[in-house]
């Protein structure tokens, strides 16, 4: 498989090319989650697990995955955050992530033990291993009995217990982890944690392999086709623990979950059915999907990039061979499908700056394409905004 035909595979699995593959398929799956999604919760439900440490611009990686005329503006999918259809906590790995609440309880259950084993060591320097995090956990789970509570609140609780809220950021991952605390409504500016069990609904403890086994399911009905590796770096498991899972995955889907026979790839894995309604498309998306002028504003941490391991070279422009990083306050910027610049929504009060940084000319349809991809961020933030484009700066 050429880079070429894995980037398209991979961007119409992602749901940011042509109509997002769902039970139309041949052969697909008929759980919720396979529907293609008409709102927020429904893109993050089918991707699993969304990274979101970048608030805003996580934001903007769900809306861009809906069609156009549906595509919700930034309060509209804050407002999902807010009431508990989306939820944000660690999970997977030490990092944040948007989940549904049906998905939160199983998934916390199966990945905390390794965000524990992770964190091990920074838990310990910051002072809350042992009896003094149990301690401070405790402090969180009565005060969020009582409602949803600011960090600095939370902070506040742990002083007036007689404990120190240097490390709080430590307390907290350890009360999403031990699932007391979870994300609750903004106050203001400021975003708020929940009592775990008030937003997330009660279930049974799931055993590991059929945890593990859906986890790589679900992970490559908008990820595939991903590579073990892939699988491994995405989930924050090992190696051994992807190949067992994706065993599990195979049977239980009776084949639909599959390894692709490809000589560059030994263990490149997809989801059949997608890969069914990707070639069903045929010339329709050599014509549309597959436009080498289109160009797309992804957020940094999205999972087009973050959700495969090191070191992408499916994002890499011609003639560059060094692997593609984050580079924050800006994201990422495709042509086709490749790495061509950064950008970056700058919000300064009510205003907002486009900032566009190109690593080489833009042809005439590469501009319009730009041009209605940056109108299509500036409805979603619904703010008086500037495009600044700055001069060609190769990397």
């Amino acid at each position: 498989m050429d880079a070429a035909e894995l980037r398209s595979r991979r961007l119409f699995a992602q749901g940011l090319r042509g109509p997002v593959p769902g039970d139309a398929a041949p052969n697909a799956p008929d759980a919720a989650w396979a529907v293609p999604p008409v709102a927020p919760d429904g893109v993050v439900a089918r991707a699993l697990a969304v990274q979101a440490q970048e608030y805003l611009p996580a934001q903007w990686g769900l809306a861009q995955r809906l069609p156009a005329p549906a595509r919700p503006d930034a309060a509209t999918v804050a407002a999902r955050i807010d009431d508990g259809a989306i939820l944000r906590t660690h999970v997977l790995r030490p990092t944040w992530h948007f989940v549904v609440p049906a998905d939160a309880r199983w998934l916390l259950e199966l990945s905390a033990p390794r965000v524990r084993q992770q964190m091990a060591g920074t838990i310990r320097k910051a002072g809350w291993d042992g009896a003094a995090g149990r301690r401070a956990v405790d402090v969180v789970a009565r005060e969020l009995a009582a409602g949803h509570r600011t960090r600095d609140r939370l902070g506040a609780a742990l002083v007036d217990a007689g404990l120190p809220k240097e490390g709080l950021m430590f307390v907290l991952l350890l009360a999403e982890l031990e699932l007391v605390a979870i994300s609750g409504a903004s106050v203001g500016r400021q975003r708020s944690y929940a009592a775990f069990d008030e937003r997330v609904p009660a279930a049974p403890p799931r055993p590991r392999e059929e945890a593990l086994a859906e986890l790589v399911e679900r992970a490559l009905l908008t990820r595939g086709p991903a590579t073990t590796r892939d699988l491994a770096t995405w989930s924050g498991f090992t190696l051994r623990d992807v190949r067992a899972a994706l065993v599990e995955a195979s049977a239980r889907t009776d084949g639909r979950v599959e390894q692709l026979d490809d000589p560059d790839e030994a263990e490149l894995w997809h989801d059949a059915a997608v890969g069914a309604a990707w070639s069903s498309r045929g010339d329709e998306r050599t014509a549309v999907d597959d436009d080498p002028a289109r160009v797309d504003l992804l957020q940094g941490y999205d999972e087009y990039v973050m959700g495969y391991a090191m070191p992408r070279a499916y994002l890499q422009p011609p003639g560059i061979a060094a692997p593609i990083i984050p580079e924050f306050p800006l994201h990422a910027m495709l042509v086709g499908g490749t790495m061509v610049g950064r950008w970056a929504p700058v919000v300064q009060g009510s205003r907002v700056t486009l900032r566009v940084v190109p690593w080489r000319a833009f042809s005439r349809a590469e501009r319009r394409s730009l041009d209605e991809r940056l109108a299509e961020v500036d409805a979603f933030l619904g703010l008086p905004s500037e495009v600044v484009v700055e001069p060609v700066a190769p990397i």
